[in-house]
């Protein structure tokens, strides 16, 4: 009885139409994506153990750097809007929509001048506001703390909730004052817990936190 071959067919597979697909999606991301911006100041934070992640939900954050210059950076888009428009408001800035759209954006890397440059600051080029060389909030005492105001306007327009992740992000090589003084506009406005951001390091290995941690990685596996 003869035998019947059977014909192999080609296991080739055309992938194509995979890579257009693929190409067509990192297109999409790249162009969706939206990076965040580069902060208005550099600070070298203190060095800490901490593990936690920096939340960017509903996050107000308040900078200063060695110099002691104060900016304030604020995740919500729409909550910044009704910030900066009760500002204008109140203390009689003068900002037209435009311009407060202009400082809303701006707010992402942080606005660091009293409330006398924002005009100035807001009439620039979108483009030209993060390269401007910012004097900072004053924050020098009591009587002349611009930063106790702003949490003041921000707790109002936000019906007098404070946001989920207050945060506070300051130079290793601050001075004191300036430091006590960020911590009298918050208490002054009843914040007294907030995030303190650090610059993260390894467990000294020894530590009643290194076995903790080490063991926890070994009870995962």
């Amino acid at each position: 009885m003869p035998k019947v071959k059977i014909p192999r067919k080609s296991t080739h597979v055309d992938m194509t139409a995979f890579c257009d697909v693929a190409f067509l999606l990192l297109a999409f991301f790249m162009l969706a994506t939206q990076f965040k911006p580069d902060e208005a100041t550099k600070v070298e934070t203190p060095k800490s153990v901490s593990s936690d992640t920096i939340p960017t939900k509903d996050a107000f954050l308040v900078t200063f750097d060695k110099g002691g210059r104060v900016f304030v950076t604020y995740d919500d888009a729409e909550k910044k809007k009704a910030l900066l428009g009760k500002i204008n408001a109140d203390k009689a800035v003068g900002l037209t929509d435009p311009e407060i759209a202009k400082l809303n954006k701006a707010m992402e890397a942080g606005i660091g001048v009293p409330f006398n440059m924002l005009k100035s600051l807001a009439s620039k080029d979108a483009a030209d506001i993060a390269k401007v060389n910012q004097p900072g909030i004053p924050v020098t005492d009591t009587l002349n703390n611009e930063l106790k105001l702003w949490i003041a306007e921000l707790l109002a327009v936000n019906g007098g909730s404070k946001p989920k992740n207050v945060m506070l992000k300051g130079d290793n090589g601050t001075n004191y004052p300036t430091f006590i003084n960020v911590l009298d506009a918050f208490t002054k406005n009843g914040i007294y817990n907030f995030k303190l951001i650090t610059m993260p390091e390894n467990v000294p290995s020894g530590t009643y936190l290194y076995d903790e941690r080490t063991s926890g990685k070994k009870d995962k596996k």
